[in-house]
């Protein structure tokens, strides 16, 4: 007897194995914009139980849904999302049929709500994975009056200190995507370029904590990935029409204006986005002392003023040859500027309570930066094996830039120190040009490989020309001026292994990337090259124990190789009393990273938690020592072994439909050493930005954010913490084609502004400077959007120059679906 109900039982489970499985998908879209809505939690329930549901599933960031059923009979789904009325669409799962598609589900306002003078439910800000997490900028109210530096303040695993500083996942070596491509210019001047470019130009911002090894190794950090608001309302085309926006703003701090638009014709589909803003900066104070242990030291005094312009265009075009084969191509062009006018009163004591002695300075900086970029794609699909595809892409990124200065002074020369004026003239090239290849085909139904390969071919050039006054005229000096050629060619190939077990997911892969560089300058002999190879595996695996939460730990290796900066042996000296230069003997820094990674959603509540160990054994740090003649020297090496374990957390309560509450903040432990400079350090550090958004009747919409940021240290010393508070309110009109903006910002710090410490401790030497920089400014912005809202976009290849986020519809419904645990 138990032998037969033993083998009943076993045929019973072989016969379930082997159960038809059909799959009920469809989209929810807005009934008015015909935009998808994202992260909508769906209820499934068979009749003729409503009292409890059998399934449920999210949507992705396009609307889709999609889940597959065992069981034949009648079914009913329910939509019922906070500030939207409850849909119901019933249906029937029939025997040995594959798919049923339920079509569009249309959410619309909830009429109660909206007697009340209240608007639909806020749109979560943060899409949580364990290896990346995504800020929407454009769901955010204060992206209407902000920077993307400002901006960067709230996003998950990125800290902005007082100086604008910026490090991600907590270093300050990572490398910054546009639209899923690489950008130079904006990796090496992050700070300054986000610091002029307006939020509204954003849509979102992807933090690759665990980039995975389709990306480029480099960055020990991770990347930050800027996708601009070319995709106005996103999804597939459904309707020809041309759709566009038009911004103006101004602040005490500058001004500037833009204009974004997209067209869909049939097959094709274009878009452009252009900005352009001025900013100014006037009063910056600082005052610094610098004594050796000799008695030797000097107290510097500078004031400044800066202007920085600044000029976007962003253009994309595709054109769907067929269902199967998709061209596209990119144009990218940005000018960035910076004029710098200070005054600098240096007194110097040779002895303690001897008389002192000093000069005082002007300097006149004009900094100018162009880059190009453009780039083409080639996708090739499979009928026969969904899932299937190819990309061949190709991109040139060229940024020539002008640097020029001069110094003056006044007073006589003093023995060590020479005080002639001079003047510096340079002009830097970089260009370079990236071949690559991508093929993503599927191994069975729970298998995915990943596979391509990538070579670029970049090269900097310098040519820097110093002057010094002879009494009547400037003569060349070629003792300290510089040409150079820097050549690097990287070639790059990976694999990759995606698997979805139930409700585990588990990443793989494994990038090779060779190094060959070479490097020649009129400072050098004989010319040097070099070329290396690094390894670098990446792994991950995630588990989602309920439907709403996922755990995950992942491991990378990331690479940092040095810039031009950082090797580049001209001597500045500008600065009298003080050099700086490069080191051509840099060697790539090397890091390693294990996090692990908690999410939970649900529509009231998402909590994103990330606990993580970095260890960097030969990092890249800039030090300083005095030479014989009392003159400071800086300059970099790999001198520094840096541990830092940190917490980072994010968490937005939405208590109602017009209420969002948001913290995320971190704290972190870092341990510094360097053998070569017999020092070490170490403390804690860390940030936090709370906020409060509100919508209220009339469709005016308030926000508040407070800001904290705590010390930092380095190797050498520490640098002081910040406080700001943040205010803006928002109006809509004519159905929210019309906006006004009022943003205001206040350091919450001593005479309410931005004043900043920090501390150094050298061999040999201490110094302490203290910065006063005018942070205050407010910000009104008004924006109109015109033409046919159509629901479409400007079509991508689904993968592009390292572009791992820019994912096809049923890549992200499976990726939400193992986020939250379908």
């Amino acid at each position: 007897m138990k032998k037969i109900v033993v083998l009943a039982l076993a045929a019973l489970v072989s016969l379930s194995a082997f159960a038809q499985k059909t799959t009920v998908k469809g989209v929810v879209l807005d009934s008015l914009t015909r935009v998808g809505e994202p992260a909508a939690i769906l209820q499934f329930y068979r009749l003729p139980d409503l009292e409890k549901a059998v399934a449920f599933t999210t949507t992705d960031e396009e609307g889709n849904f999609s889940h597959s059923f065992t069981l034949e009979g009648d079914y009913v789904l329910v939509f019922d999302n906070l500030g939207r009325q409850v849909q119901r669409r019933y249906f029937t799962v029939p025997a040995d049929t594959d798919v049923v598609d339920l079509g569009e589900i249309l959410a619309q306002d909830s009429a109660e709500m909206l007697k009340a003078g209240q608007v639909t439910a806020m749109r979560p800000l943060v899409k949580m994975e364990v290896d990346k997490m995504t800020y929407n900028v454009e769901d955010d109210v204060d992206s209407k009056t902000s920077t993307v530096l400002d901006m960067l303040r709230k996003v998950p695993m990125v800290s902005v200190d007082g100086q604008d500083n910026i490090s991600v996942n907590g270093s300050s070596s990572f490398q910054v995507y546009v639209d899923g491509k690489p950008n130079q210019m904006m990796s090496q001047n992050a700070s300054t370029i986000f610091k002029m470019m307006p939020a509204s130009t954003v849509k979102n911002i992807e933090v690759v904590t665990n980039p995975g090894v389709k990306y480029d190794a480099e960055g020990v950090g991770g990347v930050l990935n800027i996708t601009t608001n070319k995709e106005v309302t996103g999804g597939v085309s459904a309707a020809d029409g041309f759709y566009g926006t038009v911004t103006a703003m101004g602040s005490t701090r500058g001004g500037g204006a833009g204009v974004s638009a997209s067209l869909q014709k049939g097959k094709l589909s274009a878009s452009i986005n252009a900005n352009a803003m001025y900013n100014v900066s006037k009063g910056t104070t600082s005052d610094m002392e610098r004594t050796q242990d000799s008695g030797f030291s000097t107290s510097t005094h500078t004031t400044s003023d800066m202007t920085m312009p600044m000029a976007m265009v962003n253009g994309s075009v595709s054109y769907e040859i067929d269902t199967l084969n998709l061209v596209s191509a990119t144009v990218g062009v940005m000018h960035f500027g910076m004029k710098n006018s200070s005054g600098i009163t240096n007194t110097i004591f040779t002895t303690p309570g001897a008389d002192p002695f000093g000069y005082t300075g002007t300097t006149e900086s004009v900094n100018n930066r162009t880059s190009l970029s453009l780039g083409a794609d080639y996708q090739h699909l499979w009928a026969d094996a969904p899932g299937r595809s190819l990309v061949l892409s190709y991109q040139f990124n060229g940024a020539p830039s002008v640097n020029n200065s001069l110094n003056t002074f006044n007073g006589s020369s003093i023995a060590g120190f020479d005080l002639t004026d001079r003047k510096s003239l340079g002009n830097t090239g970089s260009f370079d040009h990236t071949f690559q290849a991508d093929f993503t085909t599927p191994l069975g139904s729970a298998l995915t490989l990943n596979t391509g390969a990538k070579y670029i071919y970049r090269h900097n050039s310098s040519d820097q020309t110093d002057y010094l006054w002879n009494g009547s005229t400037f003569v060349e000096n070629p003792a300290s001026s510089l040409q150079y050629d820097f050549y690097n060619r990287i070639g790059a190939a990976y694999t990759e292994l995606d698997a979805k077990l139930g409700n585990w997911g588990l990443k793989a892969g494994v990038r090779y990337e060779h190094t060959w560089q070479s490097y020649n300058s009129t400072a050098m002999t004989n010319p040097f090259s070099v070329n290396y190879g690094n390894l670098v595996p990446s792994a991950s695996i995630q588990w989602s124990p309920t439907l709403t939460q996922n755990i995950g730990i992942s491991y990378n290796m990331r690479i940092s190789r040095p810039g031009i900066s950082y090797l580049n042996p001209y001597v500045d000296t500008s600065d009298p009393t003080a050099r700086s230069y490069g080191n051509s003997d840099l060697d790539t820094e090397k890091g390693h990273n294990l996090s692990l990674v908690y999410n939970f959603y649900s529509p009231k509540v998402m909590v994103s938690a990330t606990l993580r160990q970095s260890y960097t054994g030969n990092g890249i740090s800039a030090y300083s020592f005095y030479d014989d003649n009392n003159i400071l020297n800086t300059t970099y090496g790999n001198i520094v072994s840096n541990s830092s374990t940190g917490l980072n957390a994010f968490l937005m309560v939405t208590p109602g439909s017009t209420t969002r509450l948001t913290l995320n903040g971190g704290v972190s432990y870092n341990y510094l050493s360097s053998d070569v400079l017999n020092q070490k350090n170490s403390g804690w550090s860390y940030n936090v930005m709370a906020g409060v958004q509100q919508t209220l009747p009339a469709d005016f919409r308030i926000s508040a954010n407070l800001l904290l940021m705590g010390d930092r240290v380095n190797l050498q010393g520490y640098s002081s913490g910040m406080r700001a508070g943040i205010l803006g309110i928002t109006k809509t009109f004519l159905d929210d084609r019309l906006s006004l903006s009022l943003n205001g910002i206040l350091p919450l710090m001593k005479g309410l502004e931005m004043n900043m410490t920090s501390y150094t401790q050298g061999n040999g030497f201490t110094s302490t400077s203290s910065s006063v920089i005018p942070m205050r400014a407010i910000t009104f912005q008004i924006s109109w959007t015109f033409g046919k809202q159509g629901n479409y976009s400007t079509k991508k290849a689904r993968r592009s120059i390292e572009n791992e986020s820019q994912l096809n519809s049923s890549t992200t419904a499976e990726s939400m679906s193992s986020i939250m645990g379908m």
